[in-house]
């Protein structure tokens, strides 16, 4: 494959059959998804360069910060209850959030008070970027970071909200999402081409998350975020059937991500909430393969993001177990009273591998995984999506580079899987593509 500065050229392969010019000479997509390009509120640049894209980011991060719930998205009734940023006292310019008498930080939220950026982000700012970027003030800010690392499209994720509750009131958490869906929607408008988001949603009343889903779809929605586990329910509880049934009649994607969604657990089980952020995704994965959600929602796709790939092989294991027990005890009339619900639901009708193969299940990587080159081989290119995890901390700058630079990853499969997996699994049409040059 042909190369620019000793990377491949995969914007010029990908999109050379599929560009034409408009009347002021810019690139567009023929798909109607990825063009016109805007900079920022209308305003035309002159046009990117589609040999140097590399990437269609999948999950990305915005902060949530003061203007998130301003009154110019949150609701009336809630506006005397918003969030607050207060300083710790622990350090220097150090914040969290008080939501009607608690604290809380998750990752970068909050990073700034009264426009006083933390000291702990500015000493940070070379993974986290400019703070108006990782707080999303205005798609410029973003897409000038997008730029920076070579991403045409990035869907964006919330950092405070990947906790939940955040509010003991559920009216009032509901209103937080809302709050936080409009904020991201408005910010978004400005490039909607380029910035794409996921509804956020608060599944104490099932009904009510539905019709927030069906909301923010008409506002741009590209899909729908959960976490692995709430409380007690797992993602297959009865509870959440109307939001399978919802995301299956609108065509909007399940995507599971890292967040803690057991509180209560940090003070009754602290050893095991402990590692729930990461697990509960391990845990999501394993309900909803040997649950039968996906042969009652066939047009549902479902996503398994930012724990690394290294977990799959490990969950298949030991939900294979569960359920080659349970057709042994059905051949031998040895059910027990915790069998019956899965088999009342239906045991599923296909293995995970198939359901990957059928473009049914999307798994994140980290672009550093040792054994990425194992899983691609195992699972096939189709299924993995990249993440640039912009803004937090912990992510690893210019990421797509990491990538194109693997000696161990086939260059056919570099393509697939910082791009093409992005595409399917949020619904983006795929640009004609074209043999290399």
């Amino acid at each position: 494959m042909p190369s620019i500065n000793g990377l491949p050229r995969f914007g010029l392969d990908i999109y050379s059959e599929s560009l034409r010019i408009n009347g002021n000479g810019s690139p567009k997509i023929k798909s109607g998804v990825v063009g016109p390009i805007k900079k920022d509120r209308g305003e035309a640049m002159d046009s990117i360069d589609l040999r140097n894209i590399n990437a269609f980011d999948a999950d990305g991060h915005v902060e949530e910060w003061e203007e998130t719930f301003s009154d110019k998205y949150l609701d009336p009734e809630f506006r005397d209850r918003r969030p607050v940023v207060v300083d710790t006292g622990e350090n220097e310019r150090d914040y969290k959030w008080n939501i009607e008498g608690e604290l809380f930080r998750i990752g970068g939220s909050p990073s700034s008070k009264n426009g006083v950026v933390s000291l702990e982000y500015e000493k940070m700012s070379k993974w986290r970027g400019t703070h108006e970027s990782g707080e999303f003030h205005s798609a410029k800010h973003r897409l000038d970071v997008m730029d920076a690392e070579d991403t045409l499209i990035s869907v964006n994720y919330p950092t405070l909200l990947l906790q939940w509750p955040l509010a003991k009131d559920p009216k009032l958490n509901q209103a937080l999402t809302r709050s936080y869906n409009n904020w991201v929607a408005d910010i978004s408008s400005q490039a909607p081409d380029r910035l794409k988001w996921v509804t956020v949603i608060c599944p104490s009343d099932p009904e009510e998350a539905a019709r927030e889903m069906i909301r923010t779809q008409k506002m741009g929605s590209v899909g729908v975020m959960v976490l692995g586990e709430y409380n007690e329910k797992g993602l297959d509880h009865p509870d959440f059937e109307i939001i399978w049934q919802t995301a299956n009649d609108i065509g909007m994607p399940v995507n599971v991500h890292p967040g803690t969604g057991a509180l209560q657990a940090w003070a009754d089980y602290p050893s095991v909430a402990e590692d729930q952020f990461l697990m509960s995704v391990v845990r999501g994965f394993k309900t909803i393969c040997s649950s039968g959600i996906l042969d009652r929602y066939p047009d549902v796709k479902v996503s398994f993001l930012e724990t690394g790939c290294t977990w799959v092989d490990f969950a298949i294991e030991v939900m294979d177990f569960k359920l080659d027990s349970i057709r042994e005890r059905i051949e031998h009339d040895a059910l027990r009273a915790e069998h019956m619900p899965i088999v009342e639901r239906g045991l599923p009708k296909m293995t995970p591998i198939e359901y990957i193969k059928a473009g049914r299940i999307f798994i994140g990587f980290e672009v550093d995984d040792d054994l990425l080159p194992y899983m691609i081989n195992k699972y096939g290119t189709d299924c993995w999506v990249y993440a640039s995890d912009i803004p937090h901390a912990h992510r690893l700058v210019d990421s797509p580079k990491h990538v194109l630079n693997r000696s161990d990853v086939p260059e056919s499969a570099k393509e697939k899987i910082l791009w093409h997996g992005a595409a399917k699994l949020y619904g983006f049409d795929l640009p004609a593509m074209s043999p290399s040059g």
